[in-house]
């Protein structure tokens, strides 16, 4: 996960990753976080009745949440400790193909 993050890795898949989240129309910002211990990486997104966020950190450990914009109710959470970016990215893309 430190190529992912520390060396700002995601980078080389965001042509791809804006493709796949515009086409279920969804807008996403990606953030990586200062240098730390225990670095990290967000990936905020939204449509037009959620907002949500991915955050994984170097250690792999993952947190996404999804929130229904009208309400501000929690639709979705799950934590997740991923091994490798391959685990990471399949994860990711299931997520957003479900929503």
């Amino acid at each position: 996960m430190t190529q992912l993050i520390l060396e700002r890795g995601f980078d080389r898949f965001q042509s791809g990753s804006r493709s796949r989240f515009a086409a279920f129309r969804l807008k996403y910002t990606l953030t990586y976080c200062e240098p730390s211990d225990n670095s990290a990486m967000r990936l905020d997104f939204e449509s037009s009745l959620h907002l949500g966020r991915v955050t994984v950190w170097e250690s792999g450990a993952c947190e996404m949440d999804i929130l229904e914009i009208s309400t501000g109710n929690n639709v979705f959470y799950e934590s997740h400790q991923f091994n490798n970016e391959k685990e990471f990215h399949r994860t990711v893309r299931i997520q957003v193909a479900g929503y």
